[in-house]
């Protein structure tokens, strides 16, 4: 079985205390049986290092740490957390307005802490944000990194945090722009109307950008599932033959989180969710005349 290793920060990584190789955000694999339960341990610079057993629990019960995939080749271990070895406080910034002090601080992780006549709250944030900025806009608290934009309430609630390019916030109704992760280079222009208890998205309209390339023939299987799966208008990608039984086809999908590109152009896979931290690809044959979909099936 093949062992893909990701990391979401460069790691030294063990096998058995041999050392392996250095992981990232790109895959690297062994091939190796579980059932002979090696040790890995992936050791990041600046944080404590992660460590588990690779058997048969990883496909049941992946460590908390780790977002674990079943591929049709093997299997994709991505360490996502690693605890931290500085627990020294650093205030980043701070903001009071009214009866309101908002801090964001690192002590160990990054935090945000809201003091108001409400109470004492406290979030944490992911590492993404140690450089960013914080505003206070009425009765919320905006948390701005370079690519995304976190926002709570006065009680440290996270009512929104997406990838945004722009936005703006006026009368508890905020508008962003946000960049979408497919091939063809779109984007959503979204309106969501904030009260203390949530946000609710009043549009989302996916708009594709004037410099995008007619998509090849090659990407339209990948294409069709990403616009299933952010919400785009999918039929596009259909024959006319198939366009009546567009909400069939959804339905046949069923929910998913990413897609994957495979070796084969007409073969795409979709990441589905089957527990905390564990997702399983299932795969996708495509058949696709005059460059639209005419047939989909399982692989």
């Amino acid at each position: 079985m093949k062992l893909y290793f990701l990391s979401s920060e460069p790691c030294a990584l063990f096998l058995n205390d041999l050392y392996y190789g250095v992981t990232d955000r790109f895959e690297r694999f062994i091939e190796l049986s579980l059932s002979d339960r090696i040790y890995a341990r992936f050791c990041p610079q600046g944080a404590l290092p992660v460590g588990f057993f690779l058997d048969e629990k990883l496909l049941q019960a992946p460590p908390k740490e780790c977002n674990v995939y079943i591929l049709k080749d093997g299997v994709a271990v991505y360490v996502k957390n690693f605890p931290p070895s500085d627990f020294t406080l650093q205030v980043l910034a701070q903001k009071r307005e009214a009866d309101a002090l908002v801090t964001l601080y690192k002590q160990g992780v990054m935090q945000l802490s809201v003091q108001s006549d409400l109470g004492y709250f406290n979030a944490n944030l992911p590492p993404s944000f140690l450089q960013c900025e914080l505003e206070l806009k009425g009765e919320f608290c905006f948390v701005k990194s370079a690519d995304t934009l976190a926002v709570y309430s006065k009680k440290a609630e996270l009512l929104f945090m997406e990838k945004v390019l722009s936005y703006s916030f006026e009368a508890d109704t905020l508008t962003a722009v946000l960049p979408l992760s497919d091939h063809l280079k779109r984007f959503a222009d979204g309106v969501w109307t904030f009260t203390q208890a949530g946000a609710v998205r009043k549009s989302f309209t996916i708009r594709q950008s004037e410099e995008t390339l007619p998509c090849k023939t090659a990407l339209i299987p990948y294409a069709f599932l990403e616009s299933v799966l952010i919400g785009a208008d999918y039929t596009v990608f259909l024959s006319d033959e198939l366009k009546p039984n567009a909400d069939k086809i959804k339905g046949f999908l069923g929910d998913f989180v990413s897609v994957l590109l495979c070796e084969q152009e007409n073969v795409c896979g979709i990441i589905k969710r089957k527990s905390e931290n564990l997702f399983e690809a299932v795969y996708y044959a495509v058949t696709i005349e005059n460059e639209k979909i005419s047939d989909i099936s399982l692989t």
